[in-house]
Parts: structure tokens; sequence; C-alpha cells
């Protein structure tokens, strides 16, 4: 992209012959009804009957020819809008002289769509051999506005525009979608919308969310593609289609590469020849050529997406509020429908919608309805799975994609024949239960044949748990052997080639279950029991030698007896934060792996104390309270914290927040928890702490390796992306070491790939071509066996060797 300086003869822009990167705050021109829809229109004095743009916007802040002039703040849903100045007065707006502006922009604009339209046409010739057909996508903004008036003019005329219809559109959305029909009647156009309405969906899945936005894939990308399976008449079809991303819309698209074959789907190319282009350059050509554009941009509208979307701002979502009165009230109903609190009047639920705590949500854990895994019983080397989510015809749809089942004519014994292989197949059987639900049991012949197919059966048995018939899966199948019908998904034996595209390419195996899943060690370690630590926290310096204690006493640490060094309420608080901490089974109370750590390499073992740290992040109520109420580098008094969990939870008594917070405050002063260098700071009057301050940690990497492995146990995933590990909320299923020790996204993706390098069957990374994704084997693997990577390698590792 081209950069670019403020003009003040005509009160737009001026590119420059230098090239930019990626910014974060796009430019926008501001018209005349954002002005007015703002409340702006009281500092101003404009025509109001002027089309052309005003001012200019970045995010919240407006500026007329360059100069900083107005702002925007606590933009929330439902709240008033507060407005500051910067000028005294009245100010007189001139319009932008968009006439202008353009000439003075032709050459240096007219060499950068002489290079998009050639591009275009690479693109489209390079490839276009290896598909059925291509595309144009078309959203309704003024990014696909332009590449559609861009493709025109270079594609063949048989090359469709495809409207994803998410039913869930801006009313001027579908306005801009018929009339720009009626601009290129040489072309195709086809409107692809999901079997089911947005509601029902939002219903089915719980609300979507930053990281599980099973809504693009179920409303946008899947009915485009089978669109396209209709109108040509096959079950299976390779798909080219141009859409019009731009680098400069997110620091992770700023990364992507104009042509990406199956990132979104395994079934269709993605090529985006606008990557390079800044909203500025965009801008300039929708002016140049007098592109249609859609309404919502005047009323001030960033961008045109969905009504309600988890990706939007708080901007957005009162601007959509205040120009569309009631259009996302069904979805604001529905959010709060679907989640687990309680609201005592309407002003309530509104601060709860405009917290946008429903955004962040990374599994089932504050919603209604969920889904649970299946009980995972083994035994002598049969393998017992039962859920009351199981459903039979599901089962006997979602297993095929594994292999064959065949039954013997004679015992009926039912076997599952895996493709390639001239093995006699799989012992298993499946039953129904009485109260609804099912049971799957396997045989399996080997401990090695266990280890390499439950994580298949585990896979599957998520569908089995969940599928709904989204048609996701469908679109994923390059063969044509998935197919709906009858309101159920169908699978075509013939030409199904057990790939298992529909397991591996779905995030998780099944969105469903993505959306819904909660971990039932979500019902433990409720904030109610912070008192439960009698005043002690987990201790391990000068004389409270607790960790140190457990290490040479072992099993005899519990239970408490007269000759035990600690005193009786001391053994009980340590049982609590030993649970919490993993140092000891939570039923056996016995010690874990954890504990050898600690006795080869002292109970001031950095490391082990990050691992500690670390789990009771995930585990520890009161922890992950605090992990995500508190920002770093920030000093909290015990008043404030006080006054912070009081009013997180309104239902706890004085007494059980006093007690717990001397807990938490004894733990940081008495163990390597807090200090100069440690994860929490803390100022002291005489013997009495008065503030806590949370400090960014340089964290092993084996420590960040083991929180992965942590997540994967609790959020059931086996994939994560940088992004949504950065997401810290108290209803989450799991913290990540970035909100946990304070880790930079970069740094991340630096120690992941080391990690990578070193221990490449525990963690591989794709951080390259616009990918952001860290894969870990948890059915090899678990937490504990990083601990056992600590203790094998010994004094041969330390934080510079990673």
């Amino acid at each position: 992209m081209y950069d670019y300086v403020w003009d003040q003869e005509t009160g737009g822009l001026l590119l420059t012959t230098s090239t930019g990167k990626y910014v974060a705050n796009e430019i926008r021109p501001v018209f005349a009804e954002e002005i007015e829809l703002t409340g702006l229109s009281r500092y101003f004095s404009y025509d109001p009957h002027t089309t052309g743009p005003l001012l200019w916007a970045q995010k919240n802040v407006y500026y007329d020819r360059g100069e900083k002039v107005a702002q925007c703040n606590a933009m929330q849903y439902g709240k008033p809008i507060e407005i500051s100045c910067f000028f005294e007065g009245k100010r007189e707006l001139i319009p932008v002289d968009i006439y202008k502006m353009v000439r003075k922009n032709e050459a240096i604009l007219k060499a950068l769509v002489d290079d998009t339209k050639r591009r275009i046409k690479e693109l489209y010739d390079a490839d276009i051999a290896r598909c059925d057909a291509a595309y144009i996508a078309f959203s309704g903004g003024k990014d696909s506005v332009a590449l559609l008036h861009l493709c025109h003019e270079v594609l063949p005329m048989d090359v469709p525009v495809i409207f994803s219809d998410t039913d869930m559109e801006l009313p001027d959305t579908y306005r801009t979608w018929e009339t720009i029909q009626k601009m290129y009647p040489q072309r195709t156009f086809i409107c692809a919308k999901a079997h089911t309405r947005a509601l029902e969906n939002w219903n089915t899945f719980g609300p979507p969310s930053r990281t599980i936005r099973w809504c693009c894939s179920i409303h946008k990308s899947t009915p485009a593609l089978i669109g396209l399976k209709t109108m040509l008449g096959k079950p299976a079809i390779r798909i080219m289609a141009f859409v019009g991303v731009r680098g400069e819309e997110s620091f992770h698209r700023s990364f992507y590469e104009d042509a990406n074959d199956s990132v979104k789907n395994a079934s269709q190319m993605n090529r985006m020849p606008l990557l390079d282009w800044g909203a500025h350059e965009l801008w300039l050509y929708t002016f140049q050529n007098n592109l249609y554009l859609n309404r919502a941009y005047r009323l001030g509208l960033p961008r045109v997406g969905c009504a309600m979307c988890p990706e939007s701002s708080e901007k957005y979502v009162w601007l959509v509020d205040a120009a569309y009165p009631g259009l996302i009230e069904p979805y604001a109903d529905a959010i709060l429908h679907a989640v687990n609190k309680s609201f005592s009047n309407r002003e309530e639920e509104r601060a709860y919608l405009a917290s946008q705590g429903w955004q962040a949500r990374k599994s089932g854990t504050i919603l209604n309805q969920t889904i649970t895994a299946p009980v995972e019983l083994v035994e002598r080397g049969k393998t017992t799975f039962k859920s009351a989510f199981f459903d039979e015809a599901r089962f006997h749809t979602w297993i095929k994609p594994l292999g064959s089942v065949v039954a013997h004519p004679d015992t009926g014994e039912t076997k599952l024949k895996f493709p390639h292989t001239l093995d006699e197949g799989l012992p298993f059987s499946y039953r129904t239960l009485s109260g609804g639900g099912g049971v799957l049991t396997v045989q399996f012949r080997s401990e090695d044949e266990r280890i390499a197919v439950t994580p298949l059966l585990r896979t599957m048995l998520k569908k089995v748990s969940a599928c709904a018939g989204c048609r996701a899966c469908e679109a994923e199948c390059t063969h044509g052997a998935l197919y709906f019908s009858q309101g159920t998904m169908q699978i075509d034996e013939k030409k199904c080639v057990h790939c298992q595209k529909c397991f591996t390419n779905i995030d998780n195996g099944c969105w469903r279950y993505k959306s819904m899943y909660k971990s039932e060690l979500e019902q433990k370690n409720k904030m109610s029991g912070i008192n439960r630590y009698n005043n002690f926290g987990l201790r391990e310096k000068d004389a409270n030698l607790w960790i140190s204690t457990l290490v040479e006493m072992r099993e005899s640490f519990f239970p408490w007896t007269d000759q035990h060094p600690l005193g009786k309420k001391m053994v009980e608080a340590a049982s609590a934060w030993f649970q919490q901490g993993g140092l000891i089974d939570g039923r056996s109370r016995k010690p874990t792996i954890l504990v050898d750590l600690f006795e080869k390499f002292g109970g001031d073992s950095a490391l082990g104390w990050e691992i500690i740290w670390m789990t009771l992040s995930n585990h520890a109520a009161l922890v992950k309270w605090f992990v995500t109420a508190t920002k770093f580098g920030e000093a909290y008094s015990i008043d404030k914290l006080a006054d912070m969990l009081r009013t997180d939870y309104p239902e706890l008594s004085a007494s059980t927040i006093k007690g717990g917070l001397a807990a938490f405050k004894d733990m940081i002063s008495k163990s390597p928890v807090g200090g100069k260098n440690a994860m929490v700071q803390f100022e002291s009057k005489g013997k009495t702490i008065v503030s806590v301050t949370r400090l960014i940690k340089t964290a092993h990497p084996l420590a960040v390796l083991y929180g992965l492995y942590l997540n994967a146990a609790l959020g059931d995933q086996r994939t994560f992306t940088v992004t949504g590990l950065m997401d810290a909320d108290n209803q989450s299923t799991y913290l990540s070491p970035l909100p946990v020790f304070g880790i930079s996204a970069g740094a991340f993706k630096r120690i992941c790939e080391g990690l990578h390098s070193r221990y490449p069957d525990y963690i591989a990374t794709t951080f390259t071509h616009g990918n952001d994704e860290i894969r870990i084997f948890p059915d090899k693997f678990t937490a504990e066996d990083v601990i056992t990577l600590a203790l094998q390698e010994g004094s041969s590792w330390n934080r510079s060797t990673i």
C-alpha cells in the first residue's frame, strides 16, 4: 500500500510514493449522517444535505484537514455517548473536494489499479485449470464492491458473484445487494444461505464468540460452496474464490499472501488481490469510480458485517443499535437466554451485553445448555465410552469415515474394518441407554492399537454427541461422500475414501461440540470456597517450607497427626492448595510427579513455581479471578481487591472475602509467587501487605508447554491460535500462559517455535502464510509428561536453551 498525507487544499488525502505497512487504525470518511447520528452536530455547522465527506476519522477520533477536532468516548450498548471536542465555539465544516482530491491522486492510483488488474488475471489464469469454477465473493461492504468492479473488467463473464446471506445482515446491505445486481446485468448473481435461520442456530450452538466463530463457517463459506455444487450439479468441487480481504484490516491478516489454498476450506482456493490495499486507497478508488456505497458507512459504521458479531467493537454495536433500532434485540435476547447468569433488571442485562463478556467465551462454560465429554473407562484392553448425549443414528453415520462396519453372519458380532488393510477388524458394540444416550464398547487387541485408534474414536464421538446437520463437514468433503437428507447428515460409503477431513478440518471435530463443550472439572473449586484455606497461603519461604515438607514426608503428609511438623489448620489448608496447584492427586492425596521436580531441584525451583502458578490460575477460583480481574503493572490495594470481589460476586459474605484475601496475601509474602522478580509484587507496611501488583514473568518454555497441555485437557482441544489464547476471562474454560505470565504474542510465537524445534513430538507450529496455529498431541502426552521432560533432561537445560 502507498502511504498518504493530509491535503489542506482539498481537505482530503494525498498518496505519496513511499509505501506503508500494516496500520492499526484505518482512515475513513465521515458523512453528515454520522455527524447527526452521534450528536457531533452540536459542535459543528455544515450543510446537512452535503453528500460528500465532511471529516475523516480513525476509530473514535475525528480529523478536519489533519487536525484532531473531536473524539467519541464510552460508546457502549444502551448508554449515552460521551463527546470530547478540541476547539472553542462551533466549528464550520467545509466539505472535502472529492473531485480535486481524486485528480491529484490519479497517477499513483492508476499504477495501483493497473497492477491489481494484472494480478487478478494472473491469479485466475494460473489456477483455473485446476478448478471446477471460480466466483467473486460479495458481502455488501466497500471492499467487495471495489473488488467486483475490478474483477468485472478482467474476469470472464461466466464467473458469478456470490453473496453469502448470513441472515444477520444490516438492512442497508440487503439494499446494496439488490442495487448492485442491476449494475452488472451481464453477470450471474447467486445468493447463498444456510438451510437454518441464524437465530435458530444461535439457540442450537450457543452465541458465537471470537474463538468459536461457527457462524462464519455455517453461514458464509459453507452455503457458498454448497450453492455452487448445486449450480454445477456436482457432489464434489474445487473452487477459486476472489475475496476482498485486505492486510490492513488486522495484524493477523497483514501476514497473508494473496493466494491461499485450502486454508479456510478444503474445497476452496482463496485469491485476495486487494491484500496490499490500504483503506485510504480503497476510498479514493470508490470516489474515483463513483462506486455504490452501502449507506451503513454514511451512518458511521467502520465496516459492514452482521448485526451482532463477536468480533465487533463496542462502537459498532452502539452504531448498529442507533442506526437500526431494534435490529440487535433478538440477538441480545438470545445471548441473555443462553448464558447461565441471572439479572435483576434491564440495566444489568444491558451492562452485561455492553461488557462484551459473551464474545470472549472459549467453550460452553457460561451457557445454560452444555455438552460434556463421554465417560471413558479402560479395563483389560477394553475401552467403554458412555454419554447421555450419544445418538444411535448419528453413531451409525459418523463411524463410516473410520472404516467399514461388518457383522458376523452367525453371531452378529460387529467389527470396524479399517481401509487399506487385510485385518479382520476391530470388535465393538453399541447399545442405547433406556434413559437416553448410549454406550460404545471397543475391544482393543493391543495397547498400541488402543493408543492409535482412541483419538479417532474421541473425535468421532464428538459428532455422535453434537451433530446438528450444519453441513460444514459436507463442504469439507472433496469426494462428495457427505450429503444432507431428511434433516440429517448422510454418508455415501461408495464415495467415502476415509480421508477423515470431515473430522480433522473442522475445529475440534464438530462446531457445535466446540461451542457447547464444558469440562466436568469446571464444577469444582467454586468461588464460594475461597475461605477454605484457614487464612493460610501456599507457603515455601523461611521456616514455612510446606513443599519441602511434602517432598520429605510424601504419602505420610496426610492425614495430620500430633507428630506432624505443621499445625492441623496448616495441613487442612495445604490439602486445598496442593490439589489446586497440582502437587497432590485430588482423590488419593498422593504426591504427583511435580513433587519429584521439587525434590530434584529444590523447593524454590523457579520452573516448579511457574508450573504451580499456571495450575492455580486454572484450578484455584481465587487465583483465576485475580489473573483475569487485574492488569499487569498496576498496583491494587487490598481494599480495592475486596471491592472488586464484592462487585463481581455479590453473593460472597464479607468474612468469605476477607478470609480468601488473607490466604492470598499469605501466599504472596511466604512463597516464591511473591517478590520482585516473581509473579506478584507486594508492598507492605510493617507486616501488613497493603497492595499487590501483577508482574510480567519471563516463564520457562517448559512451563509454557505445560500450560498448553493443561489447557488441552481442560478445553478438550488439540489446536490453538495465538489470538484465541490471548483472551482472559474468569468464565473461560482455561487460562493460557499468555495472560497468566503476560507473554506477548511475538514472544509466545518464538517460544513455541523453539519448543517445536526441541520437542517436535510434543508441539507443532504454523505461523507462516497467514496461518496462526499451534498443535499439540494430548492423545500421546499429558501435562505430567512435560514435567517428566524436565526431570529427564536434568541440569542440561535452562531458560536460554530453547
